[in-house]
């Protein structure tokens, strides 16, 4: 597997490699004078291509690139788990809860801890219905990923907080915004020791607002095992719900909760 830590390591190697050439071959006559009048730019392409891979593969959350995410159970039954971020929604998550309590089946709320206040009631809801409750940092904020480690820390572990006080414990999944992982979050998350959640079907529901293009999309990618991206704030996220659901009991699909389809550890 291809990890930040490995090509780290390979690029320190090749660039030692590098430096012994400059050093030693052209400087005693080795190597050709080719070589040696472009070993800075070697240098630089090397370079170049360390960093373009480390910022790429971090857009790439089911690489474990930067470090390792859940982003699908193990199993050949047709199981699946549903994922909500940027929870909660005063008006669309009792829509959501009172489909998932209808058809008896439970899932994941990633909440975002600056809309927990005046939220408390619907958090200890979800929390009683069963459902499990997940880290998706303070406020989703668009620089969240040029943030340093300890800022980070303090903002996952800001959001913690808050949810512990609400429903008396505190969750280990934690789910990046955007899905971006870096070398800082994984610093970060080592140290809090929580489990990253990421998914294999992104339903791109804030993308593309027509709920039949949504449900089609994620019906078409469903696997066993497979963990479900979904919103709980839109307008239309009630209504893709209810068909979603209804397509998965068509296909032979059953829901189960996170921590049945990945045996993990849901709060401390």
């Amino acid at each position: 597997m291809i990890t930040f830590r490995r090509v780290t390591i390979l690029f320190f190697i090749l660039l030692f490699t590098i430096n012994l050439v400059h050093f030693l071959g052209c400087r005693l006559a080795w190597f050709p004078p080719l070589i040696c009048e472009h070993i800075y730019t070697y240098m630089l392409i090397l370079f170049g291509l360390y960093i373009s891979v480390s910022v790429t593969m971090a857009f790439f959350i089911r690489s474990g690139f930067h470090h390792a995410s859940h982003c699908h159970g193990q199993t050949k039954e047709k199981i699946c788990a549903l994922t909500f971020d940027d929870s909660p929604d005063a008006m669309n998550t009792p829509l959501i809860l009172s489909i998932l309590n209808r058809e008896r089946i439970w899932a994941t709320f990633f909440v975002i801890g600056a809309k927990l206040t005046g939220n408390e009631a619907l958090l200890k809801e979800i929390n009683a219905a069963g459902h499990l409750i997940g880290n998706h940092s303070w406020n989703h904020s668009v620089w969240f990923d040029f943030f340093p480690a300890k800022k980070m820390q303090r903002e996952i572990s800001r959001t913690s907080l808050a949810v512990s006080e609400i429903i008396g414990k505190a969750p280990l999944l934690f789910r990046p915004p955007f899905g971006v992982v870096n070398p800082a979050l994984h610093r970060a998350i080592t140290r809090l020791g929580y489990h990253v959640i990421g998914w294999n079907v992104r339903s791109y529901d804030t993308v593309h607002r027509d709920p039949h293009k949504t449900i089609a999309r994620i019906l078409k990618r469903v696997t066993p095992g497979s963990i479900i991206l979904l919103h709980d704030h839109l307008p239309e996220s009630p209504e893709i719900l209810e068909e979603l659901v209804a397509g998965l009991k068509r296909n032979g699909y059953n829901v189960v909760p996170l921590n049945q389809l990945i045996p993990i550890e849901a709060y401390e």
